[in-house]
């Protein structure tokens, strides 16, 4: 799962294009979103092949192609959000959308502790956990 805020509101070319633009592959990526226009236009200039789902009309499905991993994956992440929290700022969406992308990772690991160590470990948290007490004291001199 790969989750990141593209920007509140409807979607642009341009929102595609700072968040996903630097991951597509060409001669390797198949684009399958519903059929806004920026979807379209950024299939276009990145080259990749699109198949638009038409769900104002009840598609749901185009031959091999459909978007009910994403839809799945949306319901999951608002319940656990409506569950677990009394809302959500959109100030910190982006650091629900890192937590609940954490919390599917390890659950689908065995040794949990081990995991989420590793991948603390693979970030710049505890970097940035250990310079607290200097930035703050650098904040207030």
């Amino acid at each position: 799962i790969d989750i990141s805020v593209a920007t509140l509101g409807r979607i642009k070319k341009s929102d595609l294009e700072r968040v996903i633009g630097h991951r597509i592959d060409k001669d390797k990526t198949i684009l399958c979103s519903d059929s806004h226009h920026s979807y379209k236009g950024f299939a276009k200039d990145a080259e990749v092949e699109f198949h638009p789902i038409n769900v104002s009309k009840k598609q749901r499905v185009k031959g091999l192609y459909h978007i009910q991993h994403v839809n799945a994956t949306h319901n999951k992440l608002k319940r656990w959000i409506e569950n677990t929290f009394l809302g959500v700022s959109t100030k910190y969406l982006q650091n629900y959308l890192n937590w609940y992308k954490v919390k599917e990772r390890l659950k689908k690991m065995n040794n949990k502790a081990n995991a989420f160590k590793e991948m603390i470990l693979s970030t710049k948290a505890i970097e940035n956990f250990l310079k607290i007490k200097d930035n703050y004291l650098e904040l207030i001199t």
